[in-house]
């Protein structure tokens, strides 16, 4: 379908060109026409009220379309756009008409409609992002700042791009087409929005200046002041000699068990098949989803300024790292745990948690274990990061070389890093292996 989806994209873009003149009734039609077309060549069979259904409904989206487009550039807002997507209406209701009328669940037609109101709510500020919608700051003073059919047009590659898709993967049962487009179109006005050109990257590729950075310094490395990562100290922050490097495996150990500990009933918690209730599930879930959205650094910078710059505010903000991570990962398996084994358990009279515990937590134990040894993979790394807000570890001291733009330092840094977390990386895989 990938064949007859692009026609009737560029039928419908090109159609575009006929709003300002047909007052929107051109641009309508040739979208039904479009679609019409494109479900021919894909040798899919309609019935003649799901055509009619079918054009009347993209046609009256044209023309609304039309009406709802603002008069200037600067009229872009949340208000236009979601008037522009109400435009898309009789669209999204004509296509989950059709799709309802050939025996797809209510769910599918649900997504179908939706889509088209998705696109059309991104379609205004997905135009702006290619320039095509410019500033009264970039027009020549005194020029009069109408939209014209480029803007038309703009909009519909990505309204018209996402909708068909939709329309197309419900009809023909291919999901892979609705989620291919959709992805391509966003990636493609993100990247426009981000200013993303690789011609560019390409043009100064050669302006970069490695000579600072190799080779890496050795001597400073493993000479005196190697005490930074070896002999190592078991003293926790000891004042003689901090050796950054095994704090920031001390901190990932810490944070990893006591992270993935809090997870493990919040997991359960946070999890539609073992939540006691759904007041629990809701709070569980809400609190989990409000930790993830903090990144390692926010919290980092928190806890700095809460207990100063030590491996203490480290610890504390790879904990609640950990916590997001596994919390999440872990209440996704218990989620898709046999639900057999547990309502057998009710089924003997078992309070809910011991048949939590009977019953699933054998089951999402492995994986449990597993999620844990990956996520100290991911705090040795994160842990050093960290480091550059203050909370201790190894980033301390790529802080320092790099604020004195020591690069060579900080490639030797690296390396060793990198080999050590590397060694540590294999052992915990082969215990991950050895316990699953």
């Amino acid at each position: 379908m990938a064949l007859p989806y692009l026609v009737a994209v560029a039928i419908g873009v090109a159609g575009a060109l006929l709003t300002l003149p047909t007052l929107g009734i051109g641009w309508g039609a040739l979208v039904a026409a479009g679609v019409l077309v494109g479900l021919w060549l894909g040798k899919v069979q309609l019935g003649t009220t799901d055509r009619v259904v079918l054009a009347v409904g993209l046609v009256a989206s044209g023309v609304l379309a039309y009406l709802m487009m603002p008069e200037v550039p600067e009229d872009v807002d949340v208000a236009t756009s979601l008037r522009f997507a109400g435009a898309w209406i009789p669209a999204a209701v004509a296509s989950w008409a059709v799709i309802s009328r050939r025996g797809a669940t209510p769910t599918v037609g649900l997504n179908s409609a939706f889509a088209w109101l998705l696109a059309g709510a991104f379609a205004l500020p997905a135009a702006e992002t290619v320039g095509v919608l410019r500033p009264l700051s970039s027009l020549r003073r005194g020029a009069e700042p109408v939209f014209g059919a480029g803007d038309y047009a703009a909009a519909g590659v990505f309204v018209l791009g996402v909708g068909i898709a939709a329309l197309y993967a419900a009809l023909t049962r291919l999901p892979a087409l609705a989620i291919s487009a959709s992805v391509v179109l966003f990636t493609a006005f993100s990247a426009f929005a981000t200013g993303f050109d690789v011609g560019l990257i390409v043009g100064n590729f050669s302006n970069i200046d490695l000579s600072g950075f190799w080779p890496p310094e050795w001597d400073w490395v493993i000479g005196e002041t190697g005490t930074w990562w070896w002999p190592p100290s078991w003293e926790f922050g000891a004042p003689q000699l901090p050796n950054p490097l095994m704090e920031t495996i001390r901190i990932a150990i810490v944070s990893s068990v006591i992270g993935c500990g809090i997870a493990l009933p919040l997991g359960f918690l946070a999890s539609t098949l073992t939540a006691p209730n759904k007041p629990t599930y809701l709070i569980a879930k809400g609190f989990l989803n409000l930790i993830r959205t903090m990144p390692d650094l926010f919290w980092a910078v928190i806890f700095v300024g809460a207990v100063g710059t030590n491996a203490f505010a480290g610890t504390l903000a790879m904990i609640a790292f950990s916590l997001a991570i596994m919390a999440k990962l872990f209440s996704e398996t218990v989620d898709d745990a046999k639900p057999g084994p547990l309502e057998a358990a009710r089924a003997t009279g078992a309070r809910h948690f011991p048949a939590v515990r009977a019953a699933v937590l054998p089951q999402v134990l492995p994986a449990y274990v597993a999620y844990a040894l990956y996520v100290f993979e991911l705090n040795l790394r994160a842990s050093a990061i960290i480091g550059l807000v203050g909370a201790g570890g190894i980033g301390r001291v790529l802080e320092a070389q790099r604020a004195f733009y020591q690069y060579d330092r900080i490639v030797a840094i690296v390396i060793v890093v990198t080999i050590i977390v590397f060694i540590l990386e294999r052992i915990s895989v082969w215990l991950r292996r050895r316990l699953t």
